[in-house]
C-alpha cells in the first residue's frame, strides 16, 4: 500500500503543472471530468456541475462534517464551503496538493470552514464516527484494495452518514483489445485496477452499508474524455516542450494514457457511476 500511495503522490506531484496549464482554473480547481448536462456550455460549468450533482446526492447540510477523501488541491472542498457554509476536511497523498489547497482557502476566505492533511483514504486516523458525510471524485481507482477505502469510509461515518464516489469502472469480459486500452490508461495514471459495477457494489454491501444505488454518468463525462483527446493531440508537441522545461518526461505515459481513455469510454470498455450508500 505504501509503495502505491508513493506512485500516486509522484504521479501528481508530476502531472499537477499540466492540470493547471489544460483544465482547471482558479475559480472551479477542479481536476475531474465534469458533468456536461443539459445547458452545460464549457468545462468549467461542467466542472462546477459535477460538484452540485454530488452536494445533492450527499443531501448537505450545513450541520454537516463532510470529508473529501482525495481532494487534489482542493476544488470541491473549497466549492462546497463557500456555497453550503459546511465544513470540510480534504485529505491527499501530495504534499503539494495540500499546500496549494491551504494557499486557495485562504484565497477564497473559507480557510476557517475548511481543512487539508496529508492522509490515505484507506487510512486516514480520524476517530471513528468523524464524519456525517463522505465523497470521493475519481479517487478510489487509486486504490489498490477498493475494500480498504470502503471499510475505513464505513468506520468514520457516523450511524445515519452517507457515501457518495464518482469514479470509472471496468465493463466485464472485455476483449484483448478493450483490456489492453484499460490497461494501458491505468498504467499511466497510476491506477493499479478499476472495478467492475457489480463487485463494487457487493464490497459496499458486504461493509455494512445500505441504500445502496448508483447512477450511470457516462455520456455525462465523455466529452470531458474526448476534450482530452483533442487537446493532446492538437498540441502534443507543446507539451512535450511544457514536460521538458518542468522536468516532467517521466510524464509521457500519463500522456499515453489520455489517448487510451477516450478510446476506453469510445469502445464501452469503462463507464463512469456515480455510488451512493448508506451507514445505517
Amino acid at each position: 500500500m505504501k509503495k502505491q500511495n508513493e506512485k500516486v503522490k509522484e504521479h501528481y506531484d508530476r502531472v499537477q503543472p499540466i492540470y493547471n496549464f489544460f483544465w482547471m482554473n482558479k475559480k472551479n480547481l477542479g481536476m475531474h471530468y465534469g458533468f456536461w448536462e443539459e445547458g452545460i456550455k464549457n468545462l468549467h460549468e461542467a466542472i462546477l456541475n459535477e460538484n452540485k450533482v454530488i452536494a445533492d446526492r450527499l443531501e448537505i447540510r450545513k450541520d454537516d462534517i463532510v470529508l473529501d477523501a482525495g481532494c487534489g488541491v482542493g476544488g470541491t472542498t473549497i466549492w462546497l464551503a463557500k456555497n453550503y457554509g459546511v465544513n470540510v476536511t480534504g485529505i491527499t497523498l501530495s504534499e503539494k496538493q495540500a499546500e496549494s489547497a491551504i494557499n486557495y482557502a485562504k484565497g477564497e476566505k473559507v480557510d476557517h470552514l475548511v481543512k487539508f492533511y496529508v492522509r490515505d483514504f484507506c487510512d486516514t486516523g480520524f476517530t471513528t464516527g468523524s464524519f456525517t458525510k463522505i465523497f470521493s471524485i475519481e479517487s478510489v481507482c487509486h486504490a489498490e484494495n477498493k475494500e480498504d477505502f470502503i471499510n475505513e469510509a464505513f468506520r468514520i461515518l457516523k450511524t445515519g452518514g452517507k457515501l457518495v464516489v464518482a469514479d470509472f469502472f471496468v465493463e466485464e469480459n472485455l476483449d484483448e483489445k478493450r483490456r489492453n486500452l484499460v490497461n494501458e490508461w491505468c498504467r499511466g495514471w497510476e491506477m493499479p485496477n478499476l472495478s467492475t459495477l457489480v463487485d463494487f457494489s457487493k464490497k459496499l454491501e458486504t461493509a455494512g452499508f445500505k441504500n445502496i444505488e448508483y447512477l450511470d454518468k457516462t455520456k455525462e463525462v465523455e466529452p470531458s474524455s474526448k476534450r482530452m483527446y483533442i487537446i493532446i493531440g492538437r498540441f502534443i508537441r507543446l507539451i512535450f516542450k511544457i514536460l521538458e522545461l518542468f522536468k516532467l518526461h517521466q510524464s509521457y505515459g500519463g500522456t499515453k494514457a489520455v489517448v487510451s481513455q477516450y478510446y476506453a469510454f469510445k469502445e464501452g470498455a469503462v463507464r463512469y457511476y456515480l455510488f451512493s450508500a448508506q451507514k445505517t
